[in-house]
């Protein structure tokens, strides 16, 4: 590719990278070197680097074939470490600011042998040995996709030093016995030969997985441990000032294996009371990190960050996530939602599970439980395995038994009958929680009847550091089973409980809101505990949608009480929150309330909107196709029977088609002793009761007789025979055995030969 010349003035300062194209899965190894990054790529590579150079920081770029590898040399004008990527069929080298670095390699040690494995698996490493640029020193290059080797981790050895890299493992070797291979998608750095010797048999490290952090957790004997405590703790207390940090630092770390949580917090306070400049040592970091797990303190968020990205340094990582909420946590992995933050946290956890087990009985012991069940919680399918392949322990069962929950197998429930009589206060309470919790899945018991179990069990769940969860599990139950008042006063609880996540259980208060603006409580003192519930929620609404629910449930639950004038009150503060139809849907029923109490004045000025020429007179006049139109004529017919005016009501109702307004007029033809009419009012309120032929299967309810009786009595005032006569045939059947049977006789004629009706009126 030719690159035309060009004026280097005009080229875009701001540019943070090149990409160079080296092919798709192509493993390097690059390294600082003076102001030059060198970079090795496997295989032969033809690049043209002409128009590479002078773009943004990167002041030149060569590169040289040899046999095996191509050789890059970027000359870099600043002191930032680019970061190298694999993107597409390329990498790109990167000094932009926001770019995230590289992980670490895992280091570990192999019998005698230094072990180095890549971060993420993408392929198998490759080894190349060259000559360094500068030195001429033999390099022992391990070319990967990912990891890098920071300062931290460098090793020095005899005849060998592991430098730092920006990735990919860099060794440069004085010896010939000394060699770096690939083995099981790992890179091994070792001495061969007849003349070898240890390569680390004066610097041996932890075991592999670990941080090197310095600490050390490994297991001891009781004994053992008490001692090694004990020593360190007189150590300590003879240290002079200028070792008195270090000596405190290995009592801690003593408290640490024996896991006393106390004295380990103990100690590291006053050791950085005293120099707080240790808090950068990195033994320091990791026995904050313990001290904050062994007694649940979370410490500051970016402890819990703290780390590289070795096994244990991310076991640590994950123990002190679970003490933090993701709101909380400053640098998280895992962003957009608290269940990638809890999927994120498992796998971490997952990863050190092997590194746990390694550690001192006591620390292992405490650690062990939270993780596994954490784990067995939330965990991806692959920490999930982690888990299955955990030896059976005294602390693994109950992690087994709830991700044989999750796995819907078919011995969870046994295996949670069976830890729920556990004698542990950490084990028998989130057994039956979690036991309860399948209940109420499969309906096995009534919603009803796990909120009251889990009542019962709170106080241990506290205990056991699930008393939020069950709270939860308390509140979807009592909504299941439709206890909103339960449910709003363990919502209330709930608020009391933890302030400071009191939107955990907002779409559940919304919820329950929603529903009591639907309909009110039958019982009295439940209205009125529901009524304190929509008060504070009422207090916090931040939107117009919450705010109408709460007052419809308000109003709803004043009407069940009694309470009209806080009825009324109420519903005037929600008419001012709608509009449109929900609009005149409120002022029905606040003329329905005013004319209950008497106010036909303020009755009549709720419905004047409704009159003709108003921008709802189309739908608001009689006869209209509009339900508000019924409920609209119904109630003026009402408002003008109470002020007297029948032929007012009498209009209104005209031409309504509705069982009520029959009623009504039927109600004042009674009153005007206008029989006839009456019963030509009740007459189309016959067509939904049953008839003669259904006689053997259907039954006429206590209403559905009054309403025979009365258009009976109303036919025997108006002496319509004709109406006797069917209601006789119609209904007598299914008059029999009713407590209205005689009076229905009475009324129809039944079986007697009276050649005339009996009078109603005597």
């Amino acid at each position: 590719m030719t690159v035309p010349s060009v004026d280097r003035s005009v080229q875009i300062p701001a540019a943070t990278g090149l990409w160079l194209p080296l092919g798709e899965l192509t493993p390097v190894a690059a390294f600082r070197n003076g102001q030059n990054i060198v970079l090795v790529a496997a295989g032969r590579h033809v690049l043209d680097t002409a128009g590479l150079a002078g773009i943004g920081p990167f002041t030149s770029v060569s590169s040289r074939i040899l046999p095996d590898v191509t050789v890059i040399t970027i000359g870099l004008s600043d002191e930032r470490n680019p970061v190298l990527r694999p993107v597409g069929a390329g990498w790109t080298v990167s000094v932009a600011a926001d770019v995230k670095p590289q992980a670490d390699m895992l280091l570990g040690q192999d019998g005698n042998a230094l072990t180095f494995m890549p971060p993420v698996e993408e392929g198998l490493p490759q080894v190349v040995a060259l000559d360094d640029p500068d030195s001429g020193r033999r390099l022992l290059l391990g070319m990967t996709r990912s990891g890098r080797i920071q300062q931290t981790m460098r090793r020095l050895g005899t005849g060998f030093a592991v430098r730092s890299s920006l990735i990919g493992v860099v060794v440069a070797a004085d010896s010939d016995t000394i060699e770096l291979r690939q083995t099981s998608g790992k890179l091994v750095l070792d001495t061969t030969g007849p003349d070898s010797f240890p390569l680390m048999a004066s610097n041996r490290l932890q075991p592999y997985g670990s941080s090197l952090s310095g600490v050390s957790l490994s297991a001891g004997t009781p004994e053992e441990l008490r001692e090694a405590l004990r020593r360190s703790v007189i150590s300590a207390a003879l240290a002079s000032s200028g070792e008195r940090f270090d000596a405190r630092m290995r009592v801690a770390q003593a408290a640490a294996r024996a896991g006393n949580g106390p004295l380990l917090g103990e100690v590291m306070q006053v050791a950085l009371q005293d120099w707080p400049e240790g808090v950068e040592k990195p033994e320091a970091r990791r026995l904050q990190q313990i001290s904050a797990v062994l007694n649940a303190r979370s410490g500051s968020s970016p402890l819990a960050e703290d780390g590289g990205s070795t096994p244990e340094d991310q076991l640590w990582r994950g123990m002190m996530r679970m003490l933090l909420p993701s709101a909380s946590r400053s640098g998280q992995v895992a962003s957009g939602s608290a269940e990638n933050d809890r999927l994120h946290t498992a796998d971490l956890l997952a990863t050190g599970l092997p590194v746990l087990q390694a550690y001192a009985a006591p620390l292992r012991d405490r650690l062990l439980p939270a993780a596994t069940e954490w784990v067995a919680r939330y965990g991806s399918d692959g920490a999930t395995k982690v888990l299955d392949q955990l030896p059976d322990a005294p602390q693994v069962p109950l992690a087994k038994a709830l991700l044989a929950v999750r796995r819907h197998a078919p011995d969870a429930e046994a295996k949670l009958s069976v830890l729920s009589h556990d004698p542990s206060p950490l084990v028998w309470p989130v057994a039956r929680e979690a036991s309860l919790r399948l209940a109420l899945e499969k309906k096995t018991l009534t919603p009803q009847g796990v909120a009251d179990q889990m009542d019962g069990i709170l106080p241990a769940l506290r205990i056991s550091g699930r008393e939020k969860a069950g709270r939860f599990l308390q509140i979807e139950a009592l909504m299941e089973g439709g206890n909103l008042g339960g449910a709003a006063a363990a919502v209330q609880e709930w608020c009391h409980l933890y302030p400071d996540d009191a939107s955990g259980v907002q779409s559940q208060k919304t919820e329950i809101i929603r529903r009591m603006a639907q309909s009110a409580s039958p019982g009295g003192r439940q209205n009125m505990n529901e009524v304190a519930f929509l008060k504070d929620a009422l207090a916090t609404a931040s939107d117009n949608a919450s705010r109408r629910d709460i007052l419809d449930g308000l109003a709803r639950r004043y009407e069940a009480l009694g309470l009209p004038d806080q009825e009324r009150e109420t519903l005037r503060s929600l008419l001012a929150s709608e509009s449109g139809s929900q609009a005149m849907n409120v002022r029905i029923r606040l003329a329905g309330l005013e004319l209950d109490m008497g106010d036909l004045k303020a009755a009549r000025q709720d419905l004047a909107v409704f009159a003709e020429g108003s921008p709802d007179a189309a739908l608001a006049l009689p006869g209209g196709s509009s339900s508000q139109t019924v409920e609209v004529a119904l109630l003026k017919a009402r408002i003008a029977l109470a002020d007297h005016r029948s032929d007012e009501a009498a209009g209104e109702l005209a031409t309504i088609r509705d069982p009520r307004a029959w009623v009504l007029r039927a109600q004042m033809a009674e009153k005007a002793g206008e029989w006839s009419r009456a019963v030509e009012a009740l007459l189309p309120m016959l067509d939904g009761l049953p008839t003669a032929g259904d006689a053997t299967k259907a039954s006429l309810s206590p209403e559905q007789q009054a309403l025979v009786l009365r258009l009976g009595g109303d036919a025997s005032r108006a002496q319509d025979q004709q109406v006797l006569t069917n209601l006789q045939t119609r209904f007598g059947a299914l008059m029999k055995g009713t407590p209205s049977e005689g009076v229905f006789h009475l009324l129809t004629g039944g079986h007697e030969s009276a050649s005339s009706p009996v009078s109603a009126g005597g």
